[in-house]
Formats: C-alpha cells, sequence, structure tokens
C-alpha cells in the first residue's frame, strides 16, 4: 500500500505525487527550466519492482506530453485513455521504443507486471516558448506515427539520464539544462506537427553578452548556476542563449565551465599548498572525488600527479 498519510498535511510533491499515482516507493526526478513563462521540462524514472494488480491513477488533465521509454524489456504497458483501450503495439515495451502519450487524455497504465521507464515530460507552453524564441512556426503538439516509435536517439538520452540520476548529490544544473535543451530540439524536430523546413541562422552571442557571462562565471565559480541564470544575463531565452553560446564558445555553457574550473584548480595546485579536498570545494566540484574524476578526464591524469610535476618552484 502507499503511504497517503502525508496528504492530511498539505500537498503531495509532484515525486510522491508521481509515486502514489503508480503505486511506487520513489520516483527520482530532475527539472530543468529552458522556457522563462512555462512548466519545467521534468525527467523521471519509474521502476516498478513490486507488480501488483490494478492501473496507475490518471494524470490531471493538462496542454502536455509525455514520452515512456523503456529501459529494459517491458510486457505490454496496456496503456489507455480515459478508460478506453488505444491501439496496441508487441514492440512499446522493447528498448530502443518510445510512447509518446497525451496528458489531455488521462493515460493509464497496468501496474500488474514489473517495468522500467523514462518519463520525459514537456508542456505545451514550453513548445510554444522554445519555437518562438527560435524563430519557427507554431507547432499544434507532438504526434507519433501509431502507438509506439523507434527512436534511438531517446533511448540513449534516457540512457544517459539514468547515469544523471544515480548520483544525485553530483547533479549539475547546467548539465540537467543541456539535456534539456538537446531534449526539446529532437522530440519537437521528429514529432512536432508542424515544423518549418526553412534554414534557420545559428545564433551567436555579442562580445559585451560573451564578457558578461565570462564575469558571471568567474564571480560564480563555485556555484551552481543554471541556464536560466546564464540567459538572464544577456535578456535572452534560455533555449537561444544554450545554442549561441555553443555557436559563440565551440563548447556548452556546462562544458566551458568545467574547463574553467579546471584551470583554476590547476593554478590552486601549482601555486598553493591546499589540500586536494579544499580545491575541489573551492572550484565548485561536489567532492574531491568528483574533482579528481573530472580532472583526469579533461587533463589526463590525477590532480597530485599534476602537482608533483606542475608545483611552483
Amino acid at each position: 500500500m502507499n503511504e497517503t498519510s502525508r496528504a492530511d498535511h498539505g500537498p503531495l510533491t509532484f515525486e510522491a505525487s508521481l509515486a502514489k499515482s503508480f503505486s511506487l516507493r520513489d520516483v527520482p526526478t530532475l527539472r530543468a527550466g529552458v522556457a522563462t513563462l512555462a512548466p519545467p521540462v521534468i525527467f523521471s524514472r519509474l521502476t516498478n519492482n513490486r507488480p501488483q494488480p490494478g492501473r496507475s491513477l490518471a494524470p490531471k488533465p493538462e496542454e502536455a506530453f509525455i514520452f515512456q521509454v523503456p529501459l529494459i524489456a517491458n510486457p505490454d504497458p496496456d496503456i489507455r485513455y480515459s478508460g478506453k483501450p488505444t491501439a496496441r503495439s508487441a514492440d512499446a515495451g522493447k528498448p530502443g521504443w518510445s510512447c509518446l502519450l497525451d496528458l489531455r487524455d488521462g493515460p493509464t497504465r497496468r501496474l500488474d507486471t514489473p517495468f522500467d521507464n523514462m518519463r520525459l515530460y514537456i508542456s505545451q507552453r514550453t513548445i510554444d516558448e522554445f519555437v518562438y524564441q527560435k524563430g519557427r512556426r507554431r507547432i499544434h503538439g507532438l504526434v507519433q506515427q501509431g502507438f509506439g516509435e523507434w527512436d534511438a536517439v531517446l533511448f540513449h538520452f534516457s540512457q544517459t539520464l539514468m547515469s544523471v540520476l544515480e548520483r544525485p548529490c553530483e547533479v549539475n544544473t547546467l548539465l540537467v539544462d543541456a539535456l534539456a535543451v538537446a531534449f526539446c530540439e529532437h522530440v519537437i524536430a521528429r514529432y512536432g506537427a508542424s515544423v518549418t523546413s526553412e534554414p534557420v541562422q545559428r545564433p551567436k552571442l555579442a562580445p559585451w553578452q560573451m564578457q558578461r557571462i565570462i564575469d558571471f562565471f568567474e564571480a560564480n565559480l563555485n556555484g551552481n548556476p543554471s541556464i536560466l541564470d546564464l540567459a538572464s544575463q544577456c535578456d535572452l531565452s534560455a533555449s537561444y542563449f544554450a545554442e549561441a553560446f555553443k555557436q559563440t564558445a565551440g563548447l556548452s555553457p556546462h562544458q566551458w565551465l568545467l574547463r574553467r574550473r579546471i584551470d583554476r584548480a590547476k593554478s590552486l595546485l601549482s601555486g598553493t599548498d591546499a589540500s586536494l579536498a579544499a580545491i575541489a570545494a573551492d572550484c565548485g566540484f561536489f567532492d574531491q572525488s568528483h574533482f579528481s574524476r573530472v580532472f583526469v578526464r579533461l587533463v589526463g591524469c590525477r590532480p597530485k600527479d599534476w602537482r608533483l610535476h606542475n608545483r611552483a618552484r
């Protein structure tokens, strides 16, 4: 049975509400704000290791969509809209397939079989603002041919999310934001009901905007800024900023920030006697272990070995 006593003390959190809807113990979740005036994009992992009779609760109707992406082979989920059976597909539960569900129609699924899915949420308002800031035509929802469709991009994307969710203490806001922008680009391009095929000029940041971002990064090197924080420095939308920054710097904001943190760490390693733990904290890493992993990945050796060969004399 689900614990419902929390409802007596106020509204359930999103994670608790989703867990209750699917009779799950917990629902690891990531959020990313890619549109200033719209709900966040939400990624959740739904893992049912305790099958039981019944169906999931229908979500509150809203103009939004979810992609259900199996991480392992699952039995037929028996999706129903407003209690009525939908078209079925023998492949719907296979890894690599994704099922697009419209939340206006109250989709539910069976709970008497095990499943392990990534649930990818995007609202129509987010879609509207995203395409508007890109200078594209309005998209009248997302559509999928038949029930379920092979989508290797969403499957590999979901595997990446799974890795991120397994290390919640190391979640970097800019990384999650970058994933959300990539998700929006993909599903709008592939499933958008009306997309212009006209080429769109790639945006770039003006020199003053790039300098403002560099200054912001320098002042917040040990923080965890979001893509909206950065975009606001340039008076741009999150989606426009993310693309413009990459076109200008050649890296995503997350990648650029990591490299700048490593540069600062090198300076501290060569010029001070600070411990690796202290350097990790000063440069914005979650702990010494996280700092060492990123350092090895970007520099090619461990921090203590780099310090040994580059100590200021």
